[in-house]
């Protein structure tokens, strides 16, 4: 009776230590990788020929697509320049920020729905709402590996 009694307490205890520790805490978080340092020229060429696999763009089309990609990316780095720290923002100047955006994102969409045909504006249309779900699922995935670490 004692060897039973022994042999299961070495067994339970063994069982219990071979299960690693909860949360899996010695894993290191994936190193985010540095995006390459792009001019607004190189840029606007990149997501036009995306968008030219995409959506089987003509050269009118292309060559629309690269003039708006471009003021896109002009903008992008001018904003890049300016960012100044958050905390000093006002919540008028937070609003205008946001405001101005949002303009900016409509008039965009209106841009891409004159130069695309109904069929392709509506394939673009989907392909960035699923990109933009991708994105809030990644920045969620990264606010829980925060926390955990």
């Amino acid at each position: 009776m004692k060897n039973v009694f022994l042999v299961a307490s070495f067994l339970i205890c063994f069982t219990s230590f071979a299960q690693g520790p909860r949360g899996n805490n010695d894993r290191q978080p994936k190193p985010k990788m540095e995006r390459p340092d792009f001019t607004p020229t190189q840029l606007a060429e990149l997501q036009t020929k995306k968008l030219t696999l995409e959506l089987d763009l003509d050269e009118k089309q292309q060559a629309k697509v690269f003039e708006l990609q471009l003021k896109v990316a002009k903008d992008r780095e001018a904003h890049k320049t300016e960012k100044g720290p958050k905390d000093e923002m006002t919540d008028e100047d937070k609003f205008e920020k946001h405001s101005a955006r949002l303009d900016s994102q409509i008039e965009y969409k209106n841009a891409m729905k004159s130069i695309l045909n109904k069929d392709q504006f509506e394939k673009w249309e989907k392909t960035s709402e699923n990109r933009g779900k991708k994105r809030k699922q990644e920045g969620r995935r990264d606010k829980k590996r925060e926390k955990r670490h």
